[in-house]
């Protein structure tokens, strides 16, 4: 099984809960995937990578989201707008990856994911 995790307001919001969850998963044999909106600039990767080993996150793949060009190029759904659009790019991944559970905390990303990738089980952390 593959699960996706979102780093801020998600990870950041319950960093034990992630911790102890990507370390069950990862001991299992199960992939954990990081999907960002970050930016992939400058030290970015390095600052990410840094900040998700300091919080004991472990994970297999770190994903950053595209450019806004690239989601208006790539997003098969042209009706969506230009932000749905870069947002759609954690579904087109995950669905690309053969992600079964994802977890995200923006109501945007999780209407989504309901309409454009219904069999991945969505969950949200309460804050």
């Amino acid at each position: 099984m593959n699960i996706a995790i979102d780093i801020d307001d998600t990870v950041t919001a319950m960093p034990e809960f992630f911790k102890a969850l990507t370390e069950t998963f990862a001991k299992k044999g199960h992939q954990v995937h990081i999907v960002t909106s970050r930016a992939e600039v400058g030290e970015n990767r390095k600052k990410t990578i840094e900040e998700l080993s300091g919080l004991g996150v472990v994970f297999h793949k770190l994903y950053f989201l595209p450019t806004q060009s690239i989601a208006e190029e790539t997003c098969p759904h042209q009706e969506l707008d230009w932000y749905n659009k870069y947002l759609h790019q954690k579904v087109a991944y995950c669905l690309q990856n053969d992600i079964s559970v994802y977890f995200d905390d923006d109501p945007k990303v999780i209407e989504l994911f309901k309409k454009f990738a219904p069999k991945i089980k969505i969950l949200q952390p309460v804050k």
